[in-house]
């Protein structure tokens, strides 16, 4: 058999390289190739087996990264292929550090047949072990099919090249159930970008997320005026989540996670005086504020990231209630249940801001006093009630009138109202936000 060097590999590790810092990418496993199998006796391979392996550093920060290369084999997952990954994987568990997967294969490779399968199971295997250690960010950059779908889904990010990078279990033509012209399965992931866009995204995971679940988060410093800044303006922003956010953050900058699902919610992560912290906030949708099951599934999922990265949780709410639609009524009870379960089992400190008018039960799922929040912080403006007030005011008086509807709200459902149930822990203006936020932060210091 003869072995062919992969002069080939060039354009896999020109996007390696852009994405590391300059001179820090050390390969592993370069001369790796396929080897005889019972049933495969190519007359050459190619070195590197269709995947590069190695590590380097982000901002200093070190990573582990492998890219598959669709022109050798095909663009198939075989036995050195897959061993090389799962070593990779091993060694990044050892040295704390994420692994970042470029990912771009056709499936499985056929003639390697069972050795082959049995490298896909101790990925899986390697995978569910780091996903409790270490950050796993994948980036999909050609096909993603087969097995590696799963691995792809396995991440904690899931990135996918705009107009180049596709995920499906089975190939289109063999797929028995009609899926319309959709080529490929949408995947639960954090958008289709530019890979300009996506080299951006990473960098930011890496400069956020520690590096390992054994590490506390890096706080950065920040300046006295802007630890004091006052967030002026930031009660017009309401409805709109991703202003509200980017007001309160250190920089304007907003990680979000899988923002193309669920915008009744914007979740991501972002700094608030130096610190990481992951953000769920409820958001208006032409110009209505319902939230929906798949808002409820990606913020059950930022919870458990955060729990398992011990970084803080600050939800935003201002909501009318649930979505009413068949969707909402077939799967919000198992996702809002997941949610809960997210929020009631962190350990992690949670922070909840009432910024608008909340209607209904959706108010206590939201990171309640009930529910456990350790500060319930609340805008002089805002309200929260079981029903509309004017029809509030109906049951509970027998008529309405503007006079009785004020009464309601002073007494059931203001701000000040709530505080003096003990479901808020302070009544404040608006942009001063971020002054308490930052105070209820540093309380909880020692808790990372």
């Amino acid at each position: 058999m003869k072995v062919i060097a992969s002069d080939e590999r060039t354009a896999v590790i020109s996007r390696v390289i852009e994405l590391l810092d300059p001179g820090s990418f050390m390969e592993m496993g370069e001369r790796v190739s396929a080897r005889y199998t019972e049933f495969y006796h190519p007359d050459s391979v190619v070195e590197s087996d269709g995947v590069v392996t190695g590590y380097g550093t982000i901002n200093g920060s070190l990573v582990f990264i492998y890219a598959q290369d669709n022109e050798v084999m095909g663009g198939t997952f075989g036995e050195q292929h897959g061993r090389k990954i799962v070593d990779l994987y091993e060694r990044a568990i050892k040295a704390k550090a994420p692994v970042i997967g470029l990912l771009d294969c056709a499936g499985f490779r056929i003639e390697e047949g069972l050795d082959g399968l049995y490298q896909f199971a101790k990925l899986y295997k390697i995978q569910t072990k780091a996903s409790q250690r270490i950050p796993q960010i994948s980036a999909v950059i050609g096909q993603c099919g087969g097995g590696m779908s799963i691995a792809a889904q396995m991440s904690d990010f899931l990135y996918i090249e705009k107009d180049k990078g596709s995920i499906f279990v089975n190939p289109q033509g063999v797929v028995g159930n009609a899926i319309g012209d959709n080529p490929y399965v949408m995947a639960l992931d954090d958008g289709e970008l530019e890979w300009e866009e996506i080299m951006e995204n990473i960098r930011m995971i890496i400069d956020m997320l520690p590096s390992s679940t054994d590490f506390a988060p890096d706080i950065l410093e920040v300046s006295d005026e802007e630890l004091n800044r006052s967030c002026e303006g930031i009660g017009g922003m309401l409805g709109d989540a991703k202003a509200i956010l980017a007001e309160l953050s250190d920089d304007g900058r907003l990680l979000e996670y899988r923002g193309r699902r669920g915008r009744s919610m914007i979740t991501g992560f972002m700094r608030i005086a130096g610190q990481t912290v992951g953000v769920v906030a409820c958001n208006e949708i032409e110009g209505r504020k319902r939230i929906s099951a798949a808002g409820c599934n990606k913020a059950a999922a930022l919870i458990n990231m955060c729990t398992k990265f011990h970084l803080p949780v600050i939800t935003i709410t201002d909501t009318d209630g649930y979505k009413t639609d068949s969707t909402t009524e077939t799967f919000l009870p198992t996702a809002a249940g997941r949610m809960l379960t997210a929020l009631t089992s962190s350990d992690v400190p949670k922070f909840n801001l009432v910024t608008g008018s909340i209607v209904g039960s959706a108010y206590s799922m939201m990171n309640s006093k009930g529910l456990g929040a350790d500060y319930v912080f609340m805008w002089d403006t805002a309200n929260v009630s079981i029903v509309e007030p004017r029809q509030a005011t109906e049951v509970i008086f027998g008529t309405w009138t503007s006079e009785l509807e004020q009464q309601y709200r002073d007494t059931q459902s203001s701000a000040v109202a709530l505080a003096r149930h003990g479901f808020v822990d302070k009544v404040i203006a608006p942009e001063d936000s971020r002054k308490y936020l930052i105070g209820a932060l540093q309380v909880f210091m020692n808790s990372r």
